[in-house]
């Protein structure tokens, strides 16, 4: 009888294996939520760091009374160039240097909204497209920032957006996000979460 007892006092392999098959399903799972939590994060970041860059460059814009313009860098979408237009004044072609610069942390990237696999509103001005024609003026009494458009960040690959838009009805940069392409509800805000 109690060599029996000893006999029993172990686990079998089909046990051990049971208990590891399901830790493995359960941290499965368990990363694939912390992948997407970390894009969210990050794109959320982004926006807002991006949102008080802009607001930087408008105020740079109204002190030196010069019309600034933003563009994306060649061959690097995670930076951005602030550039001086003292000839046309309407950033058709800025003919001063860059004298900022701002960027995100990768794998994050600017992108222009009139791409097709964009989850930006394509209806939205684009501060920063290659073809963007956006210049930030300095007004008396008013901000320096362009009354409409914004810039828009997407996360890799993947469907995580975010986006820094002028709220004309607040009259301030806004940061934003969303999580999803939703191509039939893409020309609009309705889905996009202020923050």
């Amino acid at each position: 009888m109690l060599f029996a007892k000893r006999l029993k006092a172990g686990y079998t392999l089909v046990e051990v294996l049971v208990v590891v098959s399901i830790l493995g399903i359960l941290s499965a799972m368990g990363v694939a939520g912390l992948q997407q939590a970390v894009a969210n994060a990050r794109v959320k970041d982004a926006a807002v760091n991006t949102a008080a860059f802009v607001e930087r460059v408008a105020n740079l814009s109204s002190q030196r009374n010069e019309v600034l313009c933003l563009r994306i860098a060649s061959g690097d979408p995670q930076r951005l160039f602030v550039v001086r237009d003292k000839g046309t004044r309407d950033c058709e072609s800025p003919n001063e240097g860059i004298i900022d610069e701002f960027t995100i942390d990768a794998p994050a990237k600017f992108i222009a909204n009139s791409e097709a696999s964009s989850g930006c509103p394509t209806t939205m001005r684009d501060w920063i497209g290659n073809e963007a024609k956006v210049p930030f003026k300095p007004r008396i009494g008013l901000a320096a920032t362009p009354p409409e458009g914004g810039i828009c960040i997407q996360y890799g690959g993947r469907d995580v957006y975010g986006a820094v838009r002028k709220d004309k009805n607040k009259n301030r940069v806004v940061p934003m996000w969303k999580v999803g392409n939703d191509r039939t509800s893409n020309n609009n805000w309705n889905n996009w979460t202020e923050l």
